[in-house]
């Protein structure tokens, strides 16, 4: 076994995440299977897995490649369900540090894998998404040389690009999805629209419109009705705008285009005040354009039998009620580390059973009522 693989250095430049390889067991969990269960699954479509040397025999080792392929089959002979329409998400809590991007890209991860075909879009300038899964916006041509990235790692495009056809004044030039969209994992993963630092001039295009909250649904409408031709949406089940803490223009564009707000709350360094701003921008987005996204308020850094905690999370209740999953996403080093080796939490083989099954738990939960919104 290749010891890059298993143990990333710390000095890599970047994570080659197709040169990640995974166990059977690891494979089957992502899928909620048992393993014997995932190779008759390989046996009867003729999925060719790889194996490589284990003590004196050999033993099955999944690429992520792998993993998605499966995910997409299992999606297309019936074994995992679809929506009946797709569904909009935006990220937003006015409020850092909360984890919005985390529960975004492991979100999306748990979503391809359950066989809905997702799009995440970093509405963030800075382009925390995009770093999540391996594409460093501050990076040129020549530092990805320099530092031996491959040359597709390069941020050369953005939302920007693709929505700036539509307004009066343009400040990128038009590019068309194939252009821009990246896609970490290979076809059937998760596919990404990153972002850069130049996506702060999108706004400024935006406040210069006229109706300026309701380009992004626009351009949603578009792409999912042929008005764009070069930018097919309709692809997609679900679409994940990742946004900065800040109510910017960026950020009320992707709520007025969204079906569903996903509001990570941390319970350890709970703010009321943010809470209190959330609330209330909720209110007055429903009174002045006459709707309101549904909301998943998703409790983290949680830790069981903390009276102060407990007490946060009953607050939480009280502000949202019948909104906050039941169950937590706890406090775990898993996190961190997972952080550390560039490898998004559900993907990353180190993750402790618990923290592994908590988060399909609270993810399952938001799903379950995606579907219902359906």
């Amino acid at each position: 076994m290749n010891i890059q693989t298993e143990f990333p250095e710390e000095s890599a430049n970047f994570i080659d995440f197709d040169s990640l390889l995974y166990p059977p067991q690891f494979a089957a969990d992502c899928f909620g299977l048992t393993t014997r269960r995932l190779k008759d699954i390989e046996e009867e479509n003729g999925i060719e897995i790889r194996r490589v040397p284990r003590g004196t025999a050999t033993a099955r080792a999944y690429t992520l490649d792998d993993i998605f392929t499966i995910a997409a089959l299992r999606r297309a002979k019936g074994y995992t369900k679809g929506l009946q329409k797709q569904i909009v998400i935006s990220t937003f809590v006015q409020k850092g540090g909360t984890g919005k991007t985390t529960t975004a890209v492991n979100f999306a991860i748990y979503l391809q894998l359950a066989g809905l075909k997702t799009l995440i879009i970093d509405n963030d300038p800075q382009g925390d998404s995009s770093c999540m899964l391996g594409y460093d916006p501050d990076l040129s041509g020549a530092d990805l040389n320099a530092m031996g990235i491959p040359a597709d790692r390069l941020i050369d495009g953005h939302l920007g690009n693709l929505v700036s056809p539509l307004l009066r004044m343009r400040p990128f030039p038009g590019k068309t999805l194939s252009e821009v969209i990246k896609k970490p994992f290979g076809e059937n993963g998760v596919h990404l629209i990153p972002s850069d630092g130049y996506l702060d001039d999108l706004g400024v295009a935006l406040d210069a419109a006229n109706n300026s909250d309701f380009w992004y649904a626009q351009w949603i409408e578009a792409g999912n009705t042929g008005g764009l031709p070069d930018c097919d949406l309709s692809v997609y089940d679900v679409i994940i705008f990742d946004n900065a803490p800040a109510a910017s223009r960026l950020t009320k564009n992707s709520v007025a285009a969204s079906d569903l707000l996903l509001c990570p709350v941390r319970m350890d360094k709970f703010s009321f005040r943010a809470l209190m701003r959330l609330h209330d921008w909720v209110v007055r987005f429903a009174q002045d354009y006459k709707r309101s996204p549904a909301i998943a308020a998703l409790p983290t850094m949680f830790i069981k039998n903390r009276k102060r905690l407990l007490g946060n999370l009953m607050i939480l209740n009280e502000l949202f009620p019948d909104r906050v999953t039941d169950e937590k996403l706890y406090f775990s080093e898993d996190y961190g580390k997972a952080l550390d080796q560039g490898i998004p939490l559900l993907l990353w083989k180190g993750t402790t059973a618990k923290t592994f099954e908590s988060a399909r738990t609270v993810f399952g939960e938001v799903l379950e009522r995606m579907r219902a919104m359906a």
